[in-house]
């Protein structure tokens, strides 16, 4: 059985970032990712507690921008948030008006509704319920939700349309381990006033790369899989991978927090289509697509609308790849992603020529496609590096 090395939770390890800033504490993260989002975190928050005056330049990470903002607008000094041309088109403009709503001071530095931002800190103070928008983006409430325990008079928090609802309801156990009291009702969410509690914790690891081993064992079709240090409790949205896959043909087994992933194509689901719901776990899609397609079924994906939001326009960047490995894909009329089956004759056994798959410096899309590779060598990615930004070591799993 071989191991598949995955790194730990990048979600997890910038909430917690956050956490431990604002309770200054320096009690341990252990096992925190190497991930080059979340070492650009600690850079930032290095930065902000010995600067009051700093331009913050954030790359394409969105949820270092989203957590440094709410962050900032509490934090005493002038500021400046910037990103590269990718991060500029995503989108902000729903956070920044409500941060606005609690007193931050926040003005657009050039286009209205993007990067760069200039932010004046000061203490913020709610004295209404606020509603935010999340429909585009999770990461919104969980940047108001992070900080809220230090605004005067707390937080009341009305969610409308959350996307990856999963992802809020991670940030807000994390604030209830280190302190936090949180009530709940519905889509409303009531944080007291106070502080936090940090103390020295462990990081789970990261299911959403998980996800690239269920996806290996799809393509391979015969080796077993051994991942170490995964929860079967964990809060992370992609550890519905455990199902989705198991349609595919692999099965999960756990023991002492080593997940077991073994093939069986007697497991594959009798199904002709495949219906899969990621509004709540997007990030699983691209590894789920070219599993889905390697696997001849009709396969439809639902809930896709954030997914154009990413770090690249994730349903365009995989639409593509499919159909230059000669898939046949489409999103149709009722805003659906469907691959059709490609009955007797596999393209990619058919046409051994190279192709080569433009990831748009996305690390998903780079690792979804690339582990391809472990089959068919004559798939060229054009980005190998950027699987940096959330996977460090990912090709050593296809390698090995």
């Amino acid at each position: 059985m071989k191991e598949f090395f995955i790194p730990s939770s990048k979600s997890i390890s910038n909430r917690l970032l956050v956490i431990q800033h604002l309770s200054h504490s320096k009690a341990k993260i252990n096992n925190l990712s190497l991930a080059q989002d979340t070492i650009l975190m600690q850079e930032l928050l290095s930065q902000i507690e010995n600067s009051k005056n700093k331009t913050l330049y954030c790359h394409n990470a969105g949820t270092v921008v989203r957590f440094l903002l709410s962050l900032l607008a509490m934090k005493e000094g002038t500021w400046v948030i910037d990103g590269d041309e990718r991060m500029k088109e995503r989108p902000i403009e729903d956070l920044v008006d409500s941060l606005k709503e609690i007193g931050a001071q926040i003005e657009y530095i050039g286009e209205k509704g993007k990067l760069p931002l200039k932010i004046k800190g000061q203490a913020l103070k709610s004295n209404n319920p606020i509603k935010i928008n999340s429909k585009l983006s999770s990461q919104f409430a969980s940047s108001l939700l992070l900080v809220s325990p230090y605004i005067k008079g707390g937080l009341e928090l009305e969610i409308d349309s959350p996307v990856s609802l999963p992802y809020i309801e991670m940030t807000i156990a994390l604030m209830k381990e280190y302190g936090a009291k949180i009530e709940e009702e519905k889509n409303r969410i009531k944080v007291e006033e106070g502080e936090y509690t940090f103390k020295e914790t462990m990081v789970e690891g990261d299911w959403s790369s998980a996800c690239f081993a269920y996806e290996k064992l799809c393509i391979s079709n015969t080796c077993n899989i051994i991942i170490k240090n995964l929860s079967p409790n964990s809060l992370q949205a992609d550890k519905i991978a455990m199902d989705y896959f198991s349609l595919l043909g692999v099965e999960s087994q756990f023991k002492d927090n080593n997940l077991n992933l073994s093939y069986n194509p007697q497991n594959i689901s009798k199904q002709e289509t495949l219906i899969f719901k990621i509004k709540d776990c997007p990030d699983i899609f691209p590894s789920l697509a070219v599993a889905g397609f390697v696997c001849n079924k009709t396969i439809i994906f639902e809930g896709i609308e954030n997914l154009k939001h990413k770090e690249s326009n994730r349903l365009k960047a995989v639409l593509e790849g499919l159909h230059t490995l000669g898939a046949k894909a489409e999103i149709d009329n009722k805003n659906r992603f469907i691959i059709y089956p490609f009955g007797q004759n596999n393209p990619l056994e058919k046409d051994r020529e190279e192709k080569i798959i433009k990831t748009y410096n996305d690390h998903r899309i780079s690792m979804a496609f690339g582990m391809l590779r472990v089959k068919y060598d004559n798939i060229i990615i054009d980005d190998f590096d950027c699987v940096k930004k959330s996977f460090p070591h990912f090709w050593i799993n296809v390698e090995n």
